[in-house]
């Protein structure tokens, strides 16, 4: 809430008891509680922060969008293809904000349409590397996914290798490397992890034309000659994990807009990943698509 000054105003604070959440209502000033859907009938709130899923049921977090609460949720709400149907609905949808989210990153805003600029990509690589607890690994995949869907079709295949457990899908941790072929003869590279020394998130986009690269504070575009044709300064201080959050969270302040919640075919690419890293064989997200609609 440091990072949030006075912009908002903490009324409620959940999750299964511990001594550890005793001392953080105490800190500020929220008597802690087990029963969420009990907490939002008597502390009405205009915003939910969902850190974690742990003992939290969907049907809630619906009752809170019903109820006209913003949820802001660090982990995606479904991580299984056929779990999407689950959150279809009027409401539902429309309330949800994953965090932080690279497409509102304060570096990736201040990039003016950038796909008009950049021609047909023919490589795009993005790297999403987290400390511990800044992120699931499964979160910073469908974030990595979501971005690079903004400047490729979905990819024929996906070939990936994982250190680390590949299954259940929420729990999977460790180092992440993928490789994806598009049908129009570009190329993705997507390397992730949720156990790395530093937080950081960084796109880049080759084509024939120019050359863009976008980090969460700043970004440059490139002619092919390597002459700038633009950028922006990065922030004095370099944003951490939360200081990402709270500035998407003062953005939805200050001007409401479309929810950044995961679509279908960036999930359908991150379970292409984890497939592939079970099978060692390429995998198709097409196919996966397919088959959750059968």
């Amino acid at each position: 809430m440091d990072s949030m000054g006075a912009t908002v105003h903490p009324i409620g604070l959940g999750g299964p008891r511990s001594s550890e959440l005793d001392e953080l209502g105490k800190r500020l000033g929220c008597p802690p509680g087990d029963d969420l859907r009990k907490m939002l009938v008597e502390r009405p709130a205009s915003f939910l922060l969902v850190t974690s899923l742990q003992d939290v049921a969907l049907e809630e977090l619906r009752g809170a969008a019903d109820a006209g609460t913003r949820v802001v949720c660090l982990e995606p709400l479904a991580v299984e293809l056929d779990d999407l149907g689950k959150l279809d609905g009027p409401v539902l949808p429309t309330a949800i904000t994953m965090v932080p989210a690279f497409l509102r990153s304060p570096g990736y805003l201040a990039a003016a349409d950038p796909q008009d600029s950049l021609g047909q990509p023919r490589l795009i690589r993005f790297s999403s590397l987290g400390r511990p607890h800044h992120g699931s690994l499964i979160a910073r995949l469908l974030d990595a996914w979501t971005a690079v869907l903004e400047f490729t079709a979905i990819p024929e295949s996906v070939s990936a290798s994982l250190t680390g457990p590949t299954s259940p899908t929420r729990r999977i941790t460790g180092h992440l490397a993928a490789h994806a072929r598009v049908a129009d003869g570009g190329t993705v590279l997507i390397e992730a992890s949720d156990t790395a020394a530093q937080t950081r998130r960084e796109l880049s986009v080759l084509s024939p034309e120019a050359q863009l690269r976008v980090g969460d504070t700043a970004y440059e575009l490139r002619q092919a000659d390597g002459s700038l044709l633009d950028d922006s300064r990065p922030q004095p201080q370099p944003v951490d994990f939360v200081g990402l959050i709270a500035h998407q969270w003062r953005r939805l302040l200050e001007r409401p807009g479309p929810p950044a919640a995961p679509g279908r075919q960036a999930l359908a690419c991150v379970h292409a990943c984890l497939l592939s890293a079970r099978t060692g064989q390429p995998e198709s997200p097409g196919n996966l698509l397919r088959l959750s609609r059968a």
